[in-house]
């Protein structure tokens, strides 16, 4: 039992990455829809590179989606919206007609205008009888015939004018056009011309006017959005999927034959016949054993790349999480646009994935991790060829356009030379394909320009994976080497000659970076705030003190040297107190290692030599570097403050002071867990020597002319 145990704690790192591994291949295989996939590949406009292909079994021939949208819509031509016809509208304008007709004839009845018409009481009786039972007839028979308002809604939504209606009279469906039918201003305009023919109408003008008619009418034919909705959904249903059969032992395709659109259309249709019946059959679980057998091996080809080139990120939990997290978001993003339909799998930002892995890590494992998504999606995907070669150019494009990410502007770039990839390839694609203009699909070239706008997110979801998962992207080392960072101008305010060492060190350890290989902008971030601890006691550092006495004058040599190794503890308080980067932390910790304050140590030594040191009050709390960056900051550092005591600075001097410096520190083992060559340190020296010797204007020394003899 203990052997388990110990085989365990010895193989924890490979168990976890295993059981990573699995997980996710679990969990794609879940992702993966239950059905078999037709063995033979095709392109329109290409030859069939397969044997004669005879049909296995009878089949109907489904129609294209260009087909089917066509006769979806030479159908919706013929569709009416249908309309309620509202029983009670009349019923309820007659009770208000009749009220206030009474209410107003009792008021003109003793006006001068009625009164000079000298009529007798029955014939006053008659003509208030004969006009409200014209009135109430004419708008009777406008509410018969209908009063209708065509919602504006209606006909944006359909993008076309209505001329046309349904309307609902008990249960009874009716077509009329809208010219039989009367609008408010219509009906208006018919009664008052209605009313003005009649003999007595003039008379009675005043009444009329009082009467206000243009508020007994208003539409009964009111728009149905649910009946409406449901007949034209009937309608598209309606629609056949297929056009033709193929029968079992036919000819579909010879070998050689180049695949027409009949052709093609054949092809399509035993594809999706043959997936569905596979699918439903009962070599299921075969089926699901090939998915798993797939998937296990493109995760097994990512495993190997990191495995054999990128070991760090392999055995980095956080980073290897993010790569396998990046798979299977988008693998599940993919199966969900494939299985609803509605949303083009060319919607979907595969660049993003290079852009934001790219910016955490680097090139190579951007693309690969691209790579083995896209092979996974051309499972699914359909004209999986077209697709795989589409995503993979704008994954390079995304690549090389973004080398260094900066600014934010650049993703706007990015995103339409992006745009840019997809539509030129599609269109040769197509064109090879279609062999004409006119059948392209031109709908996708707006998925591409959704897809490059999709891209345009990428900026906050890299904030959101940088705080999520603790990395830094060099947009964030942007905006921390900036010298109005809050930090960064505190320490020039406390100690100026602090800040000053720093930038030479960041211009050192930057040139030498390039030169070798890493991050620059890391490195010089780095080398920004290595120091930031000074600002405790700024004046007990040599490059803080002007004319003043030395303080340390009045130390002891092991309170010195305490002071000076606790501005690493300092520096790493401060900066987590404004919540600098861990990565930039790291720098803190490690510009000096686990070395000695050498100065006052072999005072000490000097001092007191039968005196027992204890060595802990000299030696920085460390850890040694563990990074090339990190290497190359404790190099920078040391060569740089050491070039300032240089009394003599000529190219021999500091050739010699650089070497001497660096060898030590090789000699001290500083550097044995950062990943730095010998070649590497031979770099560095020479690229410090030659910088500090134009720093210091050094010249080199002629040889002395000997008098001729």
């Amino acid at each position: 039992m203990k052997k388990y145990f110990r085989f365990i704690r010895k193989n924890i790192d490979k168990i976890y990455q295993a059981f990573l591994f699995l997980l996710v291949v679990v969990v794609i295989t879940l992702l993966f829809p239950n059905i078999g996939y037709f063995r033979y590949e095709f392109q329109k406009g290409k030859p069939w590179m397969h044997e004669t292909l005879i049909a296995p079994f009878d089949f109907a021939i489904y129609k294209t989606d260009k087909e089917l949208a066509q006769e979806r819509d030479s159908i919706l031509k013929n569709y009416k919206p249908y309309f309620t016809y509202n029983q009670q509208a009349f019923e309820r304008v007659k009770d208000k007609l009749t009220t206030n007709f009474n209410t107003n004839w009792n008021k003109f009845s003793t006006s001068s205008e009625f009164k000079s018409l000298q009529l007798k009481q029955k014939e006053s009786i008659k003509l208030k009888e004969n006009t409200y039972q014209k009135i109430l007839e004419l708008i009777q028979g406008i509410y018969q015939k209908g009063i209708i308002n065509v919602p504006p809604e209606l006909e944006q939504k359909d993008k076309k004018p209505v001329t046309a209606i349904v309307s609902l009279r008990n249960n009874i469906a009716e077509e009329h056009h809208l010219q039989d039918l009367y609008t408010a201003k219509s009906a208006y305009q018919y009664l008052v011309r209605e009313i003005d023919v009649q003999p007595s109408s003039k008379p009675l003008k005043p009444f009329i006017q009082q009467l206000n008619l243009n508020a007994y009418l208003s539409p009964n034919l009111v728009y149905d959005p649910d009946m409406s909705e449901k007949v034209k959904k009937s309608m598209v249903e309606d629609i056949s999927l297929t056009r033709g059969m193929v029968q079992a032992n036919e000819r579909i395709v010879f070998e050689g034959d180049i695949i027409d659109n009949d052709t093609y259309r054949i092809l399509e249709s035993i594809k999706r016949e043959y997936e569905s019946v596979l699918g439903s059959s009962q070599s299921h679980y075969l089926i699901v054993l090939g998915q798993v057998l797939l998937i296990s091996v493109c995760l097994l080809i990512l495993f190997l790349f990191l495995g054999n080139f990128r070991n760090k990120i392999l055995k980095d939990y956080k980073k290897l999480i993010f790569i396998l997290m990046m798979v299977v978001l988008f693998m599940a993003i993919s199966t969900f646009a494939i299985k609803v339909n509605f949303i083009n799998i060319y919607l979907i930002p595969f660049a993003l994935i290079t852009i934001i892995v790219r910016t955490f890590m680097d090139s190579r494992t951007a693309l690969f991790t691209l790579l083995i998504t896209v092979l996974m999606v051309g499972f699914l995907a359909p004209n999986s060829f077209e697709f795989l070669f589409l995503q993979l150019a704008a994954g390079v494009t995304a690549i090389f356009s973004l080398a260094r990410l900066e600014r934010r502007g650049q993703l706007i770039l990015t995103a339409f030379l992006i745009f840019l990839t997809y539509s030129l390839i599609y269109f040769a694609f197509a064109v090879t394909q279609e062999g004409s203009i006119k059948e392209i699909e031109w709908q996708n070239f707006v998925w591409f320009a959704g897809n490059g706008l999709l891209l345009t997110f990428s900026y906050p979801l890299m904030y959101i994976f940088e705080k999520l998962f603790g990395f830094l992207s060099d947009v964030t080392l942007m905006e921390l080497s900036q010298s109005n960072h809050p930090l960064l101008r505190k320490l020039t305010q406390n100690s100026p000659g602090t800040f000053q060492h720093s930038l030479q060190v960041a211009n050192l350890a930057e040139k030498a970076i390039y030169e070798i290989g890493g991050n620059p902008l890391l490195v010089r971030t780095g080398a920004l705030y290595h120091d930031i601890g000074k600002m405790k006691h700024p004046i007990y550092f040599i490059e803080n003190q002007s004319s003043i006495e030395n303080p340390h004058n009045k130390l002891e040599f092991d309170k010195s040297a305490q002071i000076i190794t606790d501005h690493v503890k300092y520096g790493v308080e401060i900066a987590r107190k404004h919540k600098i980067p861990q990565q930039i932390v790291d720098f803190i910790r490690t510009h000096h290692g686990e070395g000695k304050v050498q100065y006052f140590y072999r005072s000490f030594k000097n001092k007191y030599p039968d005196k027992e040191i204890d060595e802990e009050k000299f030696t920085y709390p460390g850890p040694d570097p563990f990074t090339k960056e990190t290497a190359v900051l404790m190099m920078a550092d040391s060569v740089e403050a050491a070039s300032r005591s240089l009394k003599e600075k000529t190219s021999l001097t500091i050739q010699t002071l650089v070497s001497d410096i660096i060898d030590r520190q090789v000699a001290e083992k500083r550097f044995d867990n950062a990943d730095i060559t010998f070649k590497n340190i031979r770099q560095i020296k020479e690229i410090f020597t030659h910088e500090l010797i134009n720093v210091y204007h050094a010249r080199i020394e002629y040889p002395k002319e000997t008098s001729e003899e």
